[in-house]
């Protein structure tokens, strides 16, 4: 699959000839649909042409209770899970470095 340049969000950097491919850097969601951070994630993620999986946790309470065990009962969304890094409530800053550290950008 050939990723083309993201639209400039102010967020992510354009896409350098480093990138992996999308196969290659699992990358997840977890929120909401109700969550103004977990959309705005998605957008920012979908604008700049990277795959990830995307789970609802209203829609599957047995992923929240997992996510819990590991965050514990304080669970903030969303969770975003980055080839090995997960990111509690992260900033479209922390998402960007994360992406970064990972080979994304």
């Amino acid at each position: 699959m050939t990723i083309t340049a993201p639209m400039r969000t102010g967020i992510f950097p354009a896409v350098t000839a480093r990138r992996r491919s999308a196969a290659a850097v699992p990358i997840a969601v977890y929120g909401n649909r109700w969550c103004g951070m977990s959309q705005r994630i998605r957008r920012a993620l979908d604008r700049a042409g990277i795959a990830y999986q995307y789970v609802d946790l209203d829609q599957h309470p047995d992923a929240e209770r997992k996510l819990r065990m590991v965050a514990g009962p304080a669970l903030n969304t969303p969770v975003v899970y980055v080839d090995g890094d997960w990111l509690m409530a992260p900033t479209m800053r922390q998402l960007d470095d994360a992406l970064e550290r990972h080979g994304v950008w």
